[in-house]
């Protein structure tokens, strides 16, 4: 079933299955995603309620990993003070409706992607700091037995396999490298919307090569643990007064990999290449993050070989940006893509 074939029935039905108590009396869809995600208000036995209703309906999201969003929601509210909307309820499979759904809470705060900007410096701190205590709080949910990605296997939380036959942070890293290459040369990972398919083809290879002769230096990752691979902007909600983090959201692509892979991703979200930061600010926001993170875990501390293998992730995450242009930039104008263009080959021709 498409988004545009979710009507008030099937919502109507998604939000009985969840709840059988609750009855919808209107609702309004999220543009924003490539879910099927709505605010509904429901009349409860409890008077009026506001929640969030989520349907996965993304081709590229398997149900596996789909299905535990809920389920994480749940462990994350209960054991760590990492915020996440209180769950209402969850549906793995429906002969109706597509599949996995949940409903949860609607949690109060603003959906900044794009617009940092708009933070006052003291609340864009807040981000930052509070983005080192949360995923501190994540890592220390504690070594996880392998690799892989989260999902659900006969009903409870689980690791599952990933897409490559590799089961160590550096053949996972090569293969990632590989796989966001390839995308470069072919015309970008998302050639639907790519208007200069070949815009960054001519480095895919120079890349790929540097890449790997880094990842040959890596020093021994630490063990693996839960890593929220997308912490950026358009998934947390904030207090645009304060910088509060008011909810932390997207749990269906939760990874399990070293740390310092997943510091480099949050950084690389957080400290948008194409922002307005100048050089000097930048490094004061990093510090803010890495100081936070490193004063919330008890022991643990940025050693030159953990900073030299982020430097690596962080070459990394910088070529995904580039396979990732024409989507991440999809209403920008041309003058706008050939700017972020010009960053990025000023920031890789370093390497190369």
């Amino acid at each position: 079933m498409s988004d545009d074939a979710i009507g008030f029935a099937a919502v109507a039905g998604m939000v009985a299955a969840c709840r059988d108590d609750w009855t919808l009396d209107s609702f309004d869809r999220v543009e924003q995603g490539t879910d099927f995600v709505a605010r509904v208000a429901c009349s409860t036995p409890n008077g009026e309620q506001r929640a969030v209703l989520k349907a996965t309906i993304a081709e590229w999201m398997t149900p596996e990993i789909a299905r535990a969003e809920p389920r994480l929601f749940e462990r994350i509210g209960r054991e760590t003070a990492i915020p996440v909307p209180e769950v209402y309820g969850f549906v793995d499979r429906h002969a109706e409706y597509p599949t996995p759904f949940y409903l949860v809470e609607e949690c109060p705060g603003e959906n900044l992607e794009g617009r940092p900007e708009t933070l006052a410096p003291a609340a864009r701190e807040r981000v930052l700091r509070e983005a080192g205590e949360h995923l501190a709080a994540l890592h220390e949910l504690g070594e996880q037995p392998r690799f892989g990605q989260v999902g659900v296997s006969d009903g409870e939380l689980a690791i599952l396999p990933t897409d490559h036959d590799a089961d160590s942070e550096r053949e996972l890293f090569r293969a990632g490298v590989d796989e966001t290459c390839d995308a470069l040369a072919d015309g970008t990972a998302f050639p639907d919307y790519a208007d200069e398919p070949q815009r960054f083809a001519d480095l895919a290879e120079p890349l790929r090569e540097a890449l790997h002769a880094r990842a040959d230096a890596l020093t021994e990752p630490e063990p693996p643990r839960y890593c929220h691979w997308d912490y950026r902007y358009g998934n947390l909600l904030l207090d645009p007064a304060t910088g509060e983090t008011t909810a932390v959201l997207d749990w269906a692509n939760l990874s399990v990999r070293e740390p310092a892979h997943n510091l480099a991703k949050v950084e690389a979200h957080l400290l948008d290449p194409g922002g307005n930061d100048s050089e000097a600010r930048a490094r004061e926001l990093r510090a803010l993050f890495r100081d936070s993170y490193e004063s919330a875990r008890d022991g643990w501390a940025f050693t030159p070989a953990k900073r030299d293998r982020m430097e690596t992730y962080l070459l990394k995450c910088r070529t995904e940006a580039m396979a990732c242009l024409p989507l991440w930039l999809e209403d920008a104008t041309p003058r706008e893509k050939a700017k972020r263009e010009r960053e990025h080959r000023e920031y890789v021709r370093e390497y190369l």
